[in-house]
């Protein structure tokens, strides 16, 4: 062996190791390079501040922006801003073209194509801006008026649903963004301005646009992604939000003071408490007002009937002078067209009422709506305090106002159902259809049904769906347990009685009588209570005959003449 040799073979050895060491090394940092990679989300990026927009230097900015960007180092996201407008950014998202879509309404429709996380960043309503001369104080104001909206935009859609269920027609001036929409308003090309409250306010001053009396729709802003795909995202999101709600220090916080100035620890304004007690101050004298209207109608209602029992009298003795007084046709006739203005004096009488009551019904749905869009505003403030880090202490009075509007709306539902009461003309009505239109509001999947009617109709107010809509209701939140509901019917020496049964847990004795007075049940409801008064409008009754632990057992009386079987000449 060369005498050398001997030395150079430990470093070749060791050459080899280290050769072998560095291509497993290379192998474990190739393995694992998939994992330490930041993962690519690509966020759709429209103009609608201050949620989000891109501000004068060209980056990504607004509420929403700030909340993403300090999730996604947290998560490891790498955020991809796809710009583009608001319609476009939807289309992209259900197509799967973009992962995330920022400071977006959940609506049932829209749960269909994309899935949204549940808790909601900002709390937000529809409102109504326009010029500061425009008169516009109810939504009423802007029929045949010229109205911008944002293309795709969920407050659009409610202002379209509202304006059709009070009979308006405005013309909409569809905009690609924001800017676009107030800028209608401001070059006179449109009346008013439809949009979110928190992207709204930002452009008041700007455009010279005032904000309306006229709001609805509270709604709440959050993330969507395609539906069945990215569920870690909302996932991750949810509970970030749940985590820096709770701490008032928190960044979320922080963002919500620099975009909205609320600071922590922030107490209940004295104009809500105010607006708190002014409403229920409106909402009492408000159902003292219609109860006053309602006997005032049923008062004349029965002057007038009692008139026209008289007429009818008097026609038929003037029908029978007729026959006797064949000779005096000079006298006959003079009598008949006294007659015939005092069928005038009626039928005018009566369309008076009609108008009357279609007055009255207009004020009501005025002042309903007023009082509505007061309370849907006073909730937003509220919602908007609760979120903005205050203290447990105003987060308890904030939840003891959110109950007296609670309350305010109970009453307004219970005065708003009570003033329907005969207002329309009773008609015959099948009871087996009627019940079908009920139920159709009602998830009744759990319950088996069973309807043996054979046709019958009743003279009755209508409505008569309400009636069974809440004694299916009562089925639902007091029959615990109950897995079938029965419909038939039986004759009686006093007339019809129509049955409705389950298989609950039934009513107590003493209980029977007492379920049909208002608010016995607790929180406001009066449903069966308003089911005994629309009945007793045409003399049908109501009672619960079941016994306790078998069942709940309603029966509805109805007198004879005040029902009907089909014949074979009925269509």
């Amino acid at each position: 062996m060369h005498p050398h040799f001997g030395n150079y073979a430990p470093t070749f050895h060791g050459s080899r190791r280290v050769f072998f060491l560095a291509i497993v090394l290379l192998f474990l940092l190739a393995l694992f390079q998939p994992a330490l990679a930041l993962r690519d989300v690509r966020v759709g990026m429209h103009e609608i501040k201050p949620s989000l927009y891109t501000d004068e230097q060209g980056n990504p900015a607004g509420i929403f922006v700030d909340l993403i960007q300090d999730i996604a180092p947290k998560e490891g996201w790498n955020l991809i801003y796809v710009h583009g407008t608001f319609r476009e950014n939807q289309e992209r998202l259900a197509n799967g073209q973009i992962d995330l879509i920022m400071a977006l309404t959940d609506t049932p429709e829209r749960e269909k194509i994309y899935d949204f996380n549940r808790e909601a960043a900002v709390s937000s309503w529809t409102q109504i801006y326009a010029s500061p001369h425009a008169g516009i104080n109810t939504i009423l104001d802007l029929d045949k008026k010229r109205v911008a909206i944002l293309r795709g935009d969920v407050n659009a859609i409610a202002f379209r649903e509202n304006a059709e269920k009070f009979n308006i027609n405005p013309t909409y001036i569809e905009q690609d963004d924001l800017s676009g929409v107030f800028q209608q308003v401001k070059n006179g090309s449109a009346d008013a301005a439809v949009a979110s409250r928190i992207a709204g306010q930002l452009y008041e001053q700007q455009y010279g646009v005032v904000t309306t009396s006229v709001m609805f729709y509270p709604n709440p802003l959050g993330f969507a992604v395609p539906k069945g795909k990215n569920q870690d995202l909302i996932l991750a999101i949810d509970s970030y939000l749940a985590r820096e709600k709770g701490d008032p220090s928190s960044y979320y916080s922080q963002t919500m003071q620099k975009w909205f100035g609320e600071k922590a620890g922030w107490v209940i304004p004295p104009y809500i408490w105010w607006g708190l007690t002014g409403f229920a101050v409106l909402a009492a004298l408000f159902v003292v007002m219609s109860v006053f209207l309602q006997r005032e109608v049923r008062r004349k209602t029965a002057e007038l009937s009692k008139q026209n029992t008289e007429l009818q009298s008097e026609i038929t003795s003037r029908t029978l002078a007729e026959a006797e007084l064949v000779r005096k046709n000079e006298e006959l006739t003079a009598t008949e067209e006294e007659l015939r203005e005092n069928y005038l004096e009626i039928g005018k009488s009566k369309q008076s009422l009609l108008q009357a009551r279609k007055k009255l019904n207009f004020l009501n749905t005025l002042t309903f709506q007023d009082i509505q869009n007061g309370v849907f505003s006073v909730s937003g403030f509220i919602e908007l305090a609760k979120s903005s880090g205050c203290s447990e202490g105003a987060k308890e009075y904030l939840g003891r106002g959110m109950a007296s509007i609670r309350s305010v709306e109970s009453s307004l539902r219970f005065a708003k159902n009570y003033q329907d009461l005969g207002i329309s003309q009773p008609k015959w009505q099948n009871v087996n259809n009627v019940f079908l239109f009920a139920i159709s509001h009602l998830d009744l999947s759990h319950l088996s049904r069973t309807v043996n009617l054979d046709g019958v109709r009743i003279y009755a107010d209508p409505l008569l769906e309400k009636v069974l809509f809440s004694l299916m209701e009562n089925v639902i939140r007091h029959g615990k347990g109950a897995t079938s509901i029965a419909l038939h019917y039986q004759k009686t020496p006093e007339g019809l009685s129509i049955l409705i049964e389950d298989n609950g847990p039934g009513i107590p004795a003493a209980a029977k009588e007492k379920i049909f007075e208002r608010g016995y049940a607790g929180k406001g409801e009066s449903g069966l209570f308003l089911a005994q008064e629309v009945l007793s409008l045409t003399g049908i009754s109501i009672r619960e005959t079941g016994v306790e632990g078998t069942g709940a057992r309603f029966e509805i009386l109805v007198p004879e003449g005040t029902y009907q079987f089909p014949t074979k000449d009925r269509v």
